[in-house]
């Protein structure tokens, strides 16, 4: 799994404060690559795979430009400055030399012509957010589905510390692969299904991603929420990934919550952060 980090996103202790650089990254170590992407013999960098939405090296950087170096240090095809004694090191070291708000300037090769870009480093906003800032989890029940957004305290909590390797292969592709669309986009999923008359056939969905309910795209648990406490229809529908549908008679279950809600002795179908 780690290895997989070198051709991902270039990153530093989230947690901590630190920027990262919202891009996804390819070695350029091919010649034929090299030759195809205009590059001259003397020049060296990597390409650009995906440049996150919501970075604001959106607004300059674009796929396939050739990152050619950062802050005047030249990077090499496989993505390494030098560093002490002789030794190289991911060009991620040097961002991780920043802070928040700090300004990089960045030299890129677009289409055989050399651009330079200053941008204003942040930490970004991803699908799985590295952290909750020490807020409580939040959640939603509804006829014993219990609904959550994934972050990496999430994980942790379902798989334990070593969730890099114990989660399922579907999370962990999401966590290092998928980006937000906008800063509020969040990966709600059905966490678990607390047995019940109204949900039978239902009980072995855990962790599985809601995409939509009743057409309607979920942008995040907040909007997972409103849709279903203001739906009107005589049914709910949850599109879940991989084509697998929840169809609930509507009044019957939000009747049923309370009575669910009582029986596992939790005291509220939703977080304190959605009721506001």
């Amino acid at each position: 799994m780690h290895l997989l980090c070198d051709l991902i996103f270039i990153f530093c202790d989230i947690v901590s404060g630190f920027p990262i650089i919202g891009i996804e990254w390819q070695k350029m170590e091919n010649p034929d690559l090299r030759k195809a992407m205009g590059m001259k013999p003397d020049q060296k960098g990597v390409r650009v795979r995906r440049v996150e939405p919501t970075a604001p090296e959106s607004g300059c950087l674009q796929p396939s430009d050739i990152i050619l170096s950062f802050d005047g240090v030249d990077i090499a095809n496989d993505g390494t400055v030098p560093f002490r004694h002789g030794e190289r090191i991911s060009f991620s070291y040097l961002v991780s030399q920043k802070y928040t708000g700090d300004k990089a300037l960045i030299k890129v090769l677009r289409n055989s012509k050399v651009h330079e870009f200053k941008i204003k480093l942040a930490t970004h906003k991803r699908l799985i957010a590295a952290h909750v800032k020490g807020r409580p989890p939040s959640y939603y029940i509804v006829a014993g589905f219990v609904f959550a957004a994934v972050s990496v305290p999430y994980l942790r909590s379902e798989y334990g510390k070593d969730y890099e390797y114990d989660a399922p292969v579907k999370l962990l592709v999401k966590h290092l692969h998928s980006m937000a669309e906008s800063p509020d986009e969040q990966l709600v999923v059905v966490s678990q299904v607390l047995v019940a008359d109204i949900n039978i056939g239902y009980e072995d969905i855990v962790n599985t991603q809601v995409l939509a309910v009743n057409g309607h795209p979920v942008k995040n648990l907040k909007d997972l929420v409103t849709t279903v406490e203001n739906c009107k229809d005589e049914f709910l529908k949850f599109d879940l990934e991989y084509d697998q549908i929840v169809v609930l008679e509507t009044k019957t279950a939000k009747a049923a919550t309370e009575d669910i809600l009582t029986t596992h002795c939790i005291p509220s179908a939703m977080s304190d952060d959605l009721k506001t």
